[in-house]
């Protein structure tokens, strides 16, 4: 039976300093592997090597070389299921003798997340992978696409991608419908015309809709708020609840790319988007009766709501710092 012929990309290049040399020696026997000044490119237009074949000396070479990664699955792995099964001593003969390693307990990409999961610089990897068989025949051809994180390594075939489109495209209304009703065909989608929201928008307006009703109720309340929040409550007098709704609706991809250029600071300095990032955004937009908008340049704004998430994030500190230590009394004597 003839395999399928597959082809596998995968960006950005791997730094080549976060590469352990255990690491590079079974990537480069996995995939064809290139080196370029930004790093070591993953690819292979023959898919995966699988069991590879390695001199014994250079493999034991590489594991003793990555020493410093002993702790790492990969040297666990090797250790155990290679370096212990192979003979003691030093002969050269048995030196130079080949050695099959068969990962498929330990496929490639879980050697690329553990060097994410170390790396200061790298935040991820995706590989995009596509296959055919040699025969050109319609139904063999496939594809399928991974984000490789520290945290997980997330997989979908261009089937499950496609078994989505299908969900999707069976929640929109019919075609005749939406050219007779404009307004309803906008209620149900992020502003684009058969462009629905995904669950991460409907998530992020739910959060900035919470946002703004904390904020408003504050204002009610006559607590102190920052002058954009006085604004949005008279904005919201003014033009009513279901306008205010359709306010978050237009706000959501402007928050989502707030969020992206911010996320590596809200991250490495533990910060949430629902409690952290949402309240902040929301505080630092300003408003008019067209709906909210930002004022002032991209860098100022980002900057600005950086500061409001560390303050948000002193005064929960600060409030419950005071409710867990109560005035002391002193007894007079």
């Amino acid at each position: 039976m003839t395999p399928l012929e597959t082809r596998i990309y995968s960006r950005p290049p791997i730094p080549l300093a976060d590469i352990s040399p255990l690491e590079m020696l079974l990537l480069t026997n996995v995939l064809e592997c290139s080196e370029t000044e930004e790093g070591l490119v993953l690819f292979t237009d023959f898919g995966p090597t699988n069991p590879i074949r390695v001199p014994r000396s250079e493999l034991i070479t590489a594991f003793r070389a990555s020493s410093q990664y002993a702790e790492d699955p990969l040297n666990i792995f090797i250790a155990d299921r290679v370096l212990s099964l192979l003979p003691a001593g030093g002969n050269t003969v048995e030196d130079d003798a080949m050695i099959d390693i068969d990962l498929s307990q330990f496929p490639w990409p879980f050697v690329v997340q553990g060097i994410v999961a170390r790396s200061a610089d790298l935040c991820e990897v995706t590989v995009i992978q596509w296959m055919n068989h040699p025969s050109q025949r319609p139904e063999s051809f496939g594809a399928s696409v991974s984000l490789i994180t520290a945290k997980a390594i997330h997989h979908a075939t261009s089937e499950d991608i496609l078994a989505r489109f299908r969900i999707q495209d069976n929640a929109l209304p019919p075609a005749a419908a939406s050219a007779a009703s404009p307004e309803a065909d906008g209620a149900l989608t992020g502003g684009a015309a058969g462009d629905p929201f995904t669950v991460k928008e409907i998530e992020t307006a739910l959060c900035i809709w919470e946002a703004m009703l904390y904020f408003r109720g504050l204002h009610q309340d006559g607590r102190p708020v920052p002058d954009n929040i006085v604004r949005m409550s008279e904005v919201w007098d003014a033009a009513g609840w279901q306008a205010m709704r359709s306010h978050v609706r237009e706000i959501v991809p402007f928050a989502l790319d707030v969020h992206d250029d911010v996320s590596e600071d809200l991250e490495e300095e533990g910060f949430t988007f629902d409690f952290d990032f949402a309240p902040a955004f929301v505080e630092t937009l300003s408003w008019s009766e067209d709906g909210a908008f930002r004022e002032g340049e991209p860098d100022e704004f980002l900057e600005d709501v950086m500061v409001a998430v560390r303050r948000h994030r002193q005064d929960v500190v600060a409030r419950n710092t005071s409710s867990f230590n109560p005035p002391s009394c002193q007894v007079g004597s």
